[in-house]
C-alpha cells in the first residue's frame, strides 16, 4: 500500500519528467517532417496550377516513405 507522502513524490516526479521533456524538444518549425509536408503541399498546388498530376497512390506511397525515413533519424521530440 502506498502512503500519501509516496504518493505526492510520484506525482511530483512525472510532472517534472513531463515538463522537462517539453523543455528539451524542437519547435515544430524546426522539424524536417514539418518542412517535408509543407513541400507536399506545394507539389500538390503545383500539379492543381499546371495540370502535371501524379497519381495520389504514387503520391502518398513517397510521402509515407519519406515521412518515415525521417521518423526514423529524428533523435528530438517536436514542443508546440
Amino acid at each position: 500500500m502506498t502512503t500519501n507522502n509516496e504518493m505526492k513524490e510520484a506525482t511530483t516526479l512525472a510532472a517534472t519528467e513531463a515538463l522537462a521533456s517539453l523543455a528539451t524538444g524542437k519547435k515544430f518549425y524546426m522539424s524536417k517532417t514539418f518542412w517535408a509536408n509543407m513541400l507536399a503541399a506545394a507539389v500538390l498546388g503545383v500539379q492543381m496550377k499546371y495540370g502535371f498530376i501524379i497519381d495520389a497512390e504514387i503520391q502518398a506511397l513517397i510521402l509515407s516513405g519519406i515521412n518515415l525515413a525521417l521518423r526514423k533519424i529524428t533523435s528530438q521530440p517536436v514542443t508546440w
